[in-house]
């Protein structure tokens, strides 16, 4: 047998699987939507990887698809973003403009990631001298 009967024997005894397995695994990322309070970026890499296992299965997507699949499984506190990355036409990587939204979606709904004192509390606590106590206001 030559090479070539080889490669088209193998194709035909393994074609069947591969394409179960691609219609899963494309299932999956189409389907894929983000869940409430998890990480932009964890959910990023996950439909990046379906789409590299995608593509060593021989179904490789083009850049556009890539985005449009991502900013359509996110969630519906992205859409602000999403419009703006369509009007603005942004050429950056998108996971990462994707975590700097995350962290002010978060601080919009009232979650707070971390508090750290001002440096203007830290000098007024500092000062010397003594205060005197205020005495109570009379209604």
């Amino acid at each position: 047998m030559d090479a070539q009967t080889i490669i088209l024997h193998l194709k035909e005894m393994f074609d069947e699987q591969s394409m179960t397995e691609r219609y899963e695994i494309s299932k999956e990322l189409f389907r894929c939507k983000m869940a409430e309070g998890a990480s932009v970026n964890a959910h990023g890499l996950k439909l990046l990887g379906y789409i590299e296992y995608l593509g060593h299965l021989g179904f490789v997507m083009d850049h556009e698809l890539r985005i449009d699949l991502l900013l359509q499984s996110l969630l519906d506190s992205y859409s602000q973003f999403v419009m703006n990355f369509h009007m603005n036409k942004y050429d950056t990587e998108l996971i990462n403009m994707l975590k700097t939204v995350e962290g002010t979606i978060k601080k919009q709904n009232g979650v707070v990631l971390m508090v750290e004192p001002s440096k203007a509390a830290k000098s007024k606590s500092k000062k010397k001298g003594k205060r005197r106590p205020r005495s109570p206001r009379k209604p």
